[in-house]
Formats: C-alpha cells, structure tokens, sequence
C-alpha cells in the first residue's frame, strides 16, 4: 500500500512540475508551446546540478546510497520551487512589471 502511495505523490509532483514550468502567451498557443518547451530545456540542468549537489552532501552526511526515488523526489521539489519564482519573474514581465 505505501508503494502505491508513493508512486501517486511522485505522480503528483511531476504533475505540479509540468504546470508549473508552463510559459504561457495569451492567444498563442504555439508560441507557449516552444517558450514551455525552451525553458524546460534551459532550466533543467540547473535543476539537476543542484540535486546533485545536494544529494552528494546528504550522502556523506548519512554515509549511505540515496534511493533514486528520494533524489528524484528531491529534483521535482527543487525545480517546482525554481518554477514558482521564475513563473512569478515571467507573469510580471508579461504584465510589464519589470
């Protein structure tokens, strides 16, 4: 059962990290498409360097392997938190904020 468990919230998470990473153009739906698609692909290796960083600490401090699914886990949580910021940076930026 909690197998099951885990693998919904893993569901939940890449979900959450989808919507959020969306770049959205009013009336231009193509051009929301390729922006989403350019911004997963320019964010990403961010996103990993730095789980990868934290994974190597966490595994020296516990001086045991990180199950993949915990590293994976903490790669979507790091990237919907980086999702909401540069989500907030795109709205204002649309708005003419910034």
């Amino acid at each position: 059962m909690s197998r099951i468990r885990e693998q919904i919230s893993l569901a939940i998470l890449v979900v959450v990290y989808l919507l959020a990473s969306v770049r959205y153009f009013p009336g231009r739906a193509m051009q929301s498409i390729v922006e989403t698609m350019i911004h997963m692909l320019s964010v990403a290796p961010i996103n990993l360097g730095a789980t990868l960083v934290i994974v190597a600490v966490l595994q020296r401090l516990v001086k045991e392997r990180l199950p993949f699914a915990r590293s994976l886990r903490l790669f979507l949580v790091l990237a919907i938190c980086l999702e909401f910021i540069l989500g907030l940076a795109h709205f204002f930026e649309m708005n003419g904020a910034v």
